[in-house]
């Protein structure tokens, strides 16, 4: 039976580190099984911490990446080849984007003392959240439009493109622009392409499956 300690040696450092280079979402608790059963080392969990923070590794979340379809992985190099090939400056194009605040603090954790009850945090059963839709171009940003309920074309059409759009495109761009949108069902719908050809938005196409090609996701 493997001896508990709380002594970390060379091995053990080295243990973690591949063992995080292989898997970066490995727990705590499995490293403590994995020195156990591949180095014959039991230490507590709060050794096992310690260890961790030794071999330069520290516990943080993770950032958001989507997955994407081989086609669209060639349409993406596709599209960065030409932007670079044209020398792009993106001077003309408004970047937009939208996305949903929930209006409750939705944090999990709290301290309390070692001999108290923990806190009871109340929070509504159904949260409030709101939309935002914003966009963002060499020349200025748009108007912030917050609002709530579904964002479907017969939303979008009037409330963004006509009101909101559309006067930042006729103040900012009367020399002309290129307005760029993901290809969310109700940006690509009918509805919205009709508007965009009548009112003369320029609709800059842009690659499927490519949100984190947008500047506007760093503002």
């Amino acid at each position: 039976m493997p001896k508990s300690t709380t002594k970390i040696n060379d091995q053990d450092i080295t243990t973690i580190d591949n063992a995080f280079s292989n898997d970066c979402n490995l727990s705590a608790r499995d490293i403590q099984r994995l020195l156990l059963v591949k180095n014959n080392t039991e230490v507590s969990l709060s050794t096992v911490g310690k260890a961790i923070d030794a071999a330069g590794w520290v516990s943080t979340a993770p950032r958001y990446c989507q997955l994407i379809r081989d086609a669209n992985k060639e349409a993406r190099v596709k599209f960065c080849q030409d932007m670079i090939q044209n020398n792009e400056n993106f001077q003309d194009v408004i970047f937009s984007d939208e996305t949903t605040l929930q209006l409750h603090d939705n944090k999990t954790g709290a301290y309390r003392r070692k001999e108290s009850a923990a806190p009871t945090n109340c929070r509504p059963k159904h949260p409030l959240k709101v939309h935002v839709w914003g966009g963002i171009s060499k020349r200025g940003a748009t108007q912030i439009l917050i609002f709530d309920g579904i964002m479907d074309s017969a939303f979008y059409v009037p409330e963004i493109l006509e009101s909101t759009l559309k006067p930042f495109i006729d103040s900012v761009y009367p020399d002309g622009h290129r307005f760029q949108q993901d290809n969310d069902p109700k940006h690509t719908s009918k509805l919205a392409k009709n508007f965009m050809l009548d009112h003369n938005i320029n609709w800059w196409k842009w690659p499927s499956e490519s949100p984190d090609m947008n500047p506007i996701e760093m503002v």
